[in-house]
Formats: C-alpha cells, structure tokens, sequence
C-alpha cells in the first residue's frame, strides 16, 4: 500500500506531499500558527494527529527542509515566515543544472513585473509613490550603475506598492535563483559592462504615471511598451 493514502509511515517522495494526507493534516495545524511561533511537541501532535512520532518526524524533516520550519535544539520546532529562500535553490538548481532556459526566466520575471505593476495601480498609497517616484528620477543620473541600482529599486517599490504576498514571493525567487546560478544581464547594477537601455527613464515614467492615476490598464500597457 503507498504511503500516500495511509498517511502512516515514511513520506516516500517530496513531490507526494501535497497529496499525502499526514502532511495535509499538519499543514492545516501549523495554518494556524502565526510565523514566529512555536509548535506543539512532537508527543502532543502525534496524539493529536493519532500516528506515530516516527512518521511525524518524518513529515516535520521535510517541512524544515522546504523552509516552512525550522528547528532550535533544545527549543523546539517554530513556524517560519513567508521566505523565497527554498523556491530560489529549487529554481537555483533548475537554471544551472537541470536545463531551465534562463530567457524564460527572465519571461516569467517580466509577467511578474507587468502583474505588479497593474496591481500597484490600485494598491499604491502615497508613501509608496513618493519611493516609486524617488528611484524614478534616480534613473536621471549621469552614472550608469546608479541608474541600474534605481531600475532595481523601483521594480523592488513596485511589487511593494502592490501588496501581494504572491507576487513578493514568486519575484524574490525568480530574483535570487537568477542571481544564484551568476547569471548576468546587461542592466544589472553589478554587471561588469552594465549599460542603461535607452529611454529607461521615459519608461518608466509612463508607468510611474499611470500607476499614479490609480489606472491598472495603462499600468500594463506602459509596461508592455
């Protein structure tokens, strides 16, 4: 009989997880657990969940390897916050040894960044479009690699400004698995030939502009252009 249907026993493959109803149980008990907080002893959860400590373990092991846990010796097993660490190493792994075309990650970012921008159109307040607007007209400065640092942080201002946990995520680990595998693209800060594109801050303009006006349909079109 597969693991995956008793809910008893070794979690026999990561993948399976999500269809292995052990896991899905616990996964509903630490839902409930604010980040930060401790779990309940290994003892109490078994007896809850009605398995044995063994095949707990087993499932808690694979929860702190995919950054959703994490272990103090001595403390016990706490909730982690929301972190893109665990999707950057698998999508780190995936550019650099399993043949995951790097121009369809940088697809994938732009979605991100076109979806950012349509939801900072309608989430934005007026902090936030003062950051957006401050790294806006850093990119009229005279030194490239301070134009490509200001690039850097008003897409950074605009996933903020949209106030999406998904898209925070899903950015910072498309980000950080790019920047793991040492990929380089030209308008990149820390490039060693990093060279703005023309009309970086005619464009960004526009989309500055239209996120401003609270209009989520010119957001995305200015940034398609």
């Amino acid at each position: 009989m597969s693991y995956g249907y008793t809910g008893d026993g070794p979690l026999a493959d990561p993948p399976d997880a999500l269809a292995d109803p052990l896991a899905m149980r616990l996964a509903a008990i630490i839902r409930e657990i604010r980040p930060g907080e401790r779990l309940p002893a290994e003892r109490e959860l078994a007896t809850r969940l009605g398995v044995s400590r063994t095949a707990l373990r087993d499932r808690l092991r694979f929860l702190e390897s995919a950054g959703i846990l994490r272990r103090r010796s001595g403390s016990g097993t706490y909730v982690e916050a929301l972190n893109p660490q665990a999707l950057t190493r698998t999508l780190g792994v995936a550019v650099t040894f399993s043949g995951l075309p790097a121009e369809s990650m940088f697809t994938a970012l732009d979605a991100l960044d076109r979806q950012a921008a349509r939801e900072a159109a309608t989430q934005a307040d007026r902090a936030q479009l003062a950051v957006l607007r401050q790294a806006l007209e850093g990119m009229r400065d005279d030194r490239p690699n301070a134009v490509l640092t200001a690039h850097e942080e008003f897409h950074e201002a605009m996933i903020a400004a949209a106030a999406s946990p998904a898209l925070t995520l899903l950015r910072s680990g498309v980000v950080g698995a790019l920047r793991k595998a040492q990929l380089v693209w030209p308008d990149r800060p820390d490039s060693a030939d990093a060279v703005p594109p023309p009309g970086l801050y005619e464009r960004h303009r526009e989309i500055y502009q239209a996120i401003a006006a609270g209009d989520p349909t010119a957001a995305g079109a200015a940034f398609d252009a």
